[in-house]
């Protein structure tokens, strides 16, 4: 247990009031001095600061800076409440001048510079049917799409020379990576193994994937695991290093080292592969955005008691994201689920007696976990609640079987993994236990409440309600995405799509419900939330509806935070 404070003299307000001012970075870059610019927030939303200060200040959210070589300016992004449809700008260094590159309804992410010619950027976009990969010519303007897959384009690399183009197709299933050579027109199939995932990115973005040496990647093809590897300019392959645990986001060094991501329980480790041998940078919490920098390795990092800071080496360099609050550091816990399947989970003890228990499912499904600065389950747990978060089946981070084990089946065996979690908190003394969780998490819940008997309250928030509504109405990519979860279009199995909504077991809630929705949710839109509490509201259903006219995908702006957390745990302490 971390503590910084003594929790009886903290009010829950000001406990609260205090957790939800801390934001962390919300990405970074490096100058050619070694200036680091990066993204925090203030007075209601993100702008870039440099160690001298505030550089920008502007409507809407400015995040993830980067350095543009020769132009000496910054590229970064611009989101207006939540909704996700990113605008790509450049930023004058000196006077914080922003000028628009790209400003319409779409999503536009991941760009960066081409590797020899400065003006001209690739980037990601929804703007024709799902996540493509484009290139922009930062002087006249000219777009041209390149990615030719069916499935959404999640990262990409640039080669050395700039004269071609790897991007990974697909999100997490049967993955493939392909390459694009932009002068002639051509996207052929470049690593691709049958049953299995080939991998450049997961959280980031595939910056630094190619150098002389080859393309290093992941794939799960040999173990189960996504395992290091690197192919030559033909797409032949072998195998670097291999430790059966599954591993992200690999880049080279200046030096012909790897550094890369690798899942342990609730942490993802920083690790360094150099001749055959792997030293561990970052050993706990949660790591992302690395950046390999003249020797030196940069990332984000959050911890149980941190809300995302950058670090070099093990050394914080930029503080956003220390609270001081008390917070707990969760134990590494498993138990039997209902077939005798082993299920990890990260468990959260108050100081003193539990006054009930809760399960807080993550989102995904696709995700786990981790060992970071959970706000909601830091202040349930100062309150005096047990808190039990659980990678159920489908989560990442244990292999590829685990983590398909919910295709075709979400809402089936993973929610009774969840359902097994409310019993282990019932055989440790919990006699009520309520069950919580965003996004996946939120669906879960209401699944939880409304197809079970295991819970005794549930709080959701950007729950998916119903999947034929939400596949048809997500954002486009995000839509084929889940049909392929799922394993059929609403047409091809609609049995399937009632059975696993959450809307279908309305009339069987007998137990009290809070929803929780951003009015700008391009994921699970609002109108999800409203299909739900009508139906509520139509049978009497105890419930509490909490909308916000400017969030999106989360709860992120700190006004909104606090109301969220505090009628959270009001809800629970009424109820648990």
């Amino acid at each position: 247990m971390t503590a910084t404070t003594d929790p009886d003299s903290e009010s829950l307000a000001d406990y609260v009031n205090r957790l939800a001012e801390t934001h962390g970075v919300s990405g970074y870059t490096l100058t050619p001095d070694g200036t680091v610019v990066y993204a925090a927030y203030d007075d209601g939303g993100y702008d870039l600061y440099t160690p001298d200060g505030r550089l920008t200040d502007a409507d809407g959210d400015i995040t993830e800076p980067e350095w543009l070589e020769e132009r000496g300016t910054l590229l970064a992004y611009r989101d207006e409440a939540g909704n996700e449809q990113y605008d790509l700008l450049e930023v004058d260094p000196e006077t914080g001048a922003i000028t628009p590159l790209l400003n319409d309804q779409f999503m536009n992410l991941k760009a960066r510079q081409h590797p020899t010619e400065p003006d001209r950027i690739a980037f990601v976009s929804n703007r024709d049917r799902s996540l493509d990969l484009y290139t922009l010519n930062l002087d006249d303007g000219a777009l041209t799409k390149h990615s030719e897959a069916e499935a959404p384009v999640m990262g990409y690399a640039w080669s050395p020379d700039g004269e071609r183009l790897a991007y990974q197709a697909g999100t997490f299933e049967d993955t493939t990576i392909r390459v694009v050579i932009p002068s002639v027109g051509r996207d052929d199939i470049f690593v691709d193994e049958p049953d299995s995932e080939q991998s450049l990115v997961f959280t980031d973005d595939g910056a630094g994937a190619w150098s002389e040496a080859g393309l290093v990647f992941t794939t799960n093809h040999e173990t189960g695991y996504r395992e290091l590897a690197v192919a030559d300019a033909a797409g032949e392959y072998e195998l670097r290093y291999v430790n059966n645990r599954d591993k992200y986001d690999p880049q080279w060094t200046d030096d012909g080292d790897i550094v890369f991501l690798e899942a342990h329980g609730g942490d993802r480790q920083v690790r360094r592969f150099s001749d055959g041998e792997t030293t561990i940078i970052e050993r706990t919490g949660m790591n992302m955005d690395v950046q390999a920098v003249d020797g030196d390795v940069y990332y984000k990092h959050w911890s149980p008691a941190t809300a995302g800071d950058v670090r070099r080496n093990e050394t914080t360099v930029v503080e956003e994201g220390w609270v001081d609050v008390q917070t707990v550091a969760p134990e590494e816990v498993t138990y039997e689920s209902f077939d005798g399947t082993e299920i990890a989970a990260r468990l959260y003890r108050p100081a003193g007696d539990p006054i009930g228990g809760l399960v807080k499912a993550h989102g995904g499904p696709e995700a786990q976990h981790y060992n970071r600065l959970d706000m909601i389950t830091q202040t349930l747990v100062h309150a005096g609640f047990e808190v039990l978060a659980p990678d159920f089946r489908g989560s990442l981070g244990y292999g590829r079987e685990f983590r398909k084990a919910s295709d075709a089946d979400l809402g089936g065996d993973d929610l009774t993994d969840v359902v097994a979690g409310a019993a282990y908190l019932r055989d440790r003394g919990r006699e009520r236990v309520g069950l919580l969780g965003a996004s996946y998490g939120g669906y879960m819940t209401l699944m939880g409440v409304g197809s079970t008997d295991a819970f005794d309250a549930g709080a959701s928030v950007c729950g998916v309600v119903n999947w034929e509504t939400t596949v048809e109405n997500a954002r486009e990519y995000l839509g084929d995405v889940l049909m392929r979860k799922l394993g059929a279009t609403p047409d091809e199995k609609p049995e399937l799509y009632e059975e696993r909504s959450p809307i279908t077991y309305v009339d069987d809630i007998d137990v009290p419900l809070l929803v929780v929705q951003g009015a700008n949710d391009p994921r699970v839109p609002q109108s999800e939330a409203e299909q739900l509490v009508d139906s509520l509201t139509q049978r009497n259903i105890d419930h509490e509806y909490l909308l916000f006219a400017d969030e999106g995908h989360g709860v992120v702006r700190t006004e909104n935070r606090i109301e969220y957390i505090t009628q959270t745990v009001e809800f629970f302490d009424a109820h648990i």
